[in-house]
């Protein structure tokens, strides 16, 4: 029977609880702060919002190198030489990580590693890595190529939607123009960004308070999508008020999802979200 590991970025933002619970094995991003460059999840992240509060400039995310990737595929194979890897990647639209992975791939036994795109970051990504993790289990004597396109499939219906709280780091990254972002100011509007084909693009957009905004966004993602309740995660970057972390469990609460962990986002995508960003996760049914 073959031995599946599952491999993936560091902006998966993936809980301890899942990588210990099914192994998956976890390749650093990086942050670049002034002329100092970072690990991932090395710092907390609120050292991300200091250094623009301090300095009026975003840090700069970077995807995993090529050397990144061949050393946790190194470490796998020491470990488990007969092992068969499964790497599901950050949005390859979105960083030069998923290609990396491809070139250190090139350096191992063919068809020891195989690649899947999972389109999405953060905890979109994490959700994907889970339930694979899951089907894998499940399924033992599954082939690498059925895990690929039980990936391919479940991307497809894997949807996450987060509301900013500012849209100033949105502003300063050049994903809200001058435009939209005085208008927005002015209006008092609250635009939430969805993930899409591996792009985050803007989405519907509501006024008023952020707890109104919050409560608006939750109910558009239960009409908009048929989400199985079972799949449903909500989270946030640091910043996110303990009143509304209540709001937002009494709100998805409505639609079957029962209590969960809250699942709070790293550098990576907080950099574009800002502090009290929240964010809902779910995967349609087929």
């Amino acid at each position: 029977m073959t031995h599946y590991i599952i491999t993936t970025e560091s902006g998966s933002d993936l809980t301890q609880r899942v990588i210990d619970r099914y192994d998956v094995r976890i390749i650093p991003m990086h942050v670049t702060m002034g002329d100092k460059s970072y690990i991932d999840g090395s710092f907390p992240v609120t050292n991300a919002f200091d250094f623009y509060d301090e300095t009026g400039t975003l840090p700069k995310t970077s995807g995993s190198t090529p050397q990144d990737n061949s050393e946790v595929f190194q470490r796998i194979f020491e470990e488990h030489p007969d092992a068969k890897i499964i790497h599901i990647g950050y949005s390859a639209v979105t960083t030069v990580s998923f290609n990396a992975a491809r070139i250190a791939a090139e350096e191992f036994k063919p068809g020891s590693v195989h690649l899947v795109d999972s389109q999405n970051v953060s905890f979109g990504l994490a959700a994907i890595v889970e339930e694979t993790a899951k089907f894998i289990e499940a399924n033992p004597a599954t082939s690498p190529e059925e895990i690929v396109a039980f990936v391919e499939d479940l991307r497809e219906r894997v949807r996450f939607i987060f509301l900013p709280k500012t849209l100033v780091y949105l502003h300063a990254g050049g994903r809200v123009s001058n435009l939209a972002f005085h208008g927005a100011n002015l209006l008092k509007l609250q635009p939430t960004i969805k993930v899409e084909e591996g792009y985050l693009k803007p989405d519907k957009k509501f006024r008023g308070s952020f707890e109104r905004c919050l409560k608006r966004t939750i109910e558009d993602f239960f009409k908009r999508y048929a989400i199985d309740p079972a799949t449903v995660t909500i989270g946030g970057s640091p910043g996110v008020l303990p009143e509304h972390k209540q709001l937002a469990y009494d709100y998805v609460a409505e639609y079957g999802v029962k209590p969960s962990d809250w699942f709070n986002t790293g550098t990576v995508i907080s950099s574009h979200g800002g502090p009290g960003a929240f964010g809902i996760v779910g995967i349609e049914r087929k």
